[in-house]
């Protein structure tokens, strides 16, 4: 098996060129066998043959035009990979985020609670209110009576010794009066005869 790399630096070019190779030969032929190794893709001897069979073809050197080679003195260097993930806590260091699932939602529905709460304290308020008028209304009406009946009651003990005496005056006087009555054709039982 064979990377993209190693099949670049086999041939000498940019581990670039290799991937259009590979591109052309998963367009012909769909997607081709590998092996994830970490980062890397591990060709199959298959795949790494339809990837060549994109490569271009060197042009043959016209006659008379000498061959030249370069010799060993050119290395075709390796960059370190690129990472495929990174750890943002590295570059926080110590300071610790405190996030929360949906907080908008949860201070939302805190928000309704805290309308309805506070409806329902208005609603309260209100509610006292009328209570506490309702109450002074009937306590003024009350009061009134009350007044009333000390006044009536007041002037009814004075009509009341008025009547008293003067019941007693006329049932004095009839009683007297009865008696004259009775007197009245009844022999004189006091001596002179």
């Amino acid at each position: 098996m064979t990377t993209l790399a190693e099949i670049a630096r086999e041939m000498g070019v940019t581990p670039q060129a290799v991937g259009r190779w590979r591109k052309l030969a998963e367009q012909q032929y769909g997607q081709l066998d590998y092996q994830q190794l970490g980062n890397k893709k591990d060709y199959t001897p298959d795949a790494v043959n339809k990837i060549m069979e994109f490569r271009p073809e060197q042009p043959e050197p016209a006659p008379g035009t000498p061959e030249i080679h370069t010799g060993n003195h050119r290395v075709t260097g390796q960059l370190a990979p690129l990472p495929s993930a990174a750890d943002l806590g590295t570059f926080r260091g110590d300071a610790e985020l405190t996030t929360f699932d949906d907080p908008l939602a949860v201070v939302d529905q805190a928000l309704d609670f805290a309308d309805a709460l506070i409806t329902a304290i208005d609603d309260d308020a209100d509610y006292q209110t009328q209570q506490i008028q309702q109450t002074q209304r009937a306590n003024a009406k009350l009061k009134d009576k009350l007044d009333q009946v000390q006044r009536r009651k007041d002037r009814y003990q004075t009509e009341s010794r008025m009547m008293a005496l003067l019941q007693s005056q006329q049932a004095t006087e009839l009683q007297q009066n009865m008696q004259a009555l009775q007197q009245l054709g009844q022999p004189n039982t006091s001596g002179g005869e």
